[in-house]
């Protein structure tokens, strides 16, 4: 179960933050979504996370690792938006194993019941399965998951419409997702942690998101805030900036 919570971790990571070597992901983990210090015994460092990687998701033999701990579970089922990794094994060890009895089953049912009627069903099955494709993603084309830019904010839209952007390759949340004005007095960091991002517009002007995400202009991926950029985009008087020289 660890096995597949790794992996699942790791792809979740991959689809949501669009991460797609193994350090990225490592360093990802450890930057973003590790909330104790580097001397607290649940610290885990880059080169941890990327062995864990090797030998959970590319199932190398050879890789000197421990078995990640409840603590390090916890942490990664939270990510998959579980309570915890109780929750998660609780989910997916029932599933698992109806997939398998159901698997068995229908392999015995094939192996002893096959008939000429049933191949012959198979058989024009097989035939308007290309005509069924196409009503398929016809009818569906409209409904897809598509968002569309709306002065400051995403919106759910119909593909088809001008302008729609599938939110699928992007996974932007946005119930969370807007465009705002920054101020001296806006909240740029919570615990160390980026919370606003930031991009560029066609012609150069810099705008500011509450969320990651893309551009709508550029389609680009926002960058998340730094010091360096309120210092020069946000705080003009020179006693407000965050850094000295």
């Amino acid at each position: 179960m660890i096995k597949q919570l790794v992996i699942d971790f790791f792809c979740e990571i991959e689809k949501r933050e669009l991460k797609k070597n193994k350090n990225a992901k490592a360093v990802f983990w450890v930057q973003e979504l590790q909330e104790v210090g580097y001397h607290d015994r649940n610290y885990i460092g880059v080169k941890k996370a990327t062995r864990i990687y090797e030998k959970y998701v590319e199932n190398k033999k050879k890789v000197s690792v421990k078995e990640p701990d409840k603590f390090l579970c916890d942490v990664m089922a939270q990510y998959l938006n579980y309570k915890n990794y109780e929750e998660y094994a609780a989910e997916k060890g029932p599933t698992e194993k109806i997939i398998k009895r159901s698997n068995k089953k229908n392999t015995w049912r094939f192996k002893e019941k096959v008939s000429a009627q049933k191949i012959m069903v198979s058989v024009g099955i097989l035939c308007i399965f290309p005509l069924l494709f196409f009503i398929y993603r016809y009818n569906t084309a409209a409904t897809a998951d598509c968002i569309i830019w709306n002065t400051n904010l995403f919106e759910e839209s119909s593909c088809a419409a001008k302008n729609a952007i599938n939110n699928g390759r992007y996974n932007i949340a946005i119930d969370k997702f807007k465009k705002i004005e920054v101020t001296n007095e806006t909240s740029f960091f919570s615990y160390g942690r980026p919370t606003i991002w930031y991009g560029k517009s066609e012609i150069g002007e810099i705008s500011f998101f509450t969320h990651r995400g893309i551009h709508p202009e550029t389609l680009k991926e926002l960058k998340p805030i730094t010091t360096y950029i309120i210092d020069k985009y946000v705080l003009v008087d020179q006693n407000e900036k965050t850094s000295t020289d």
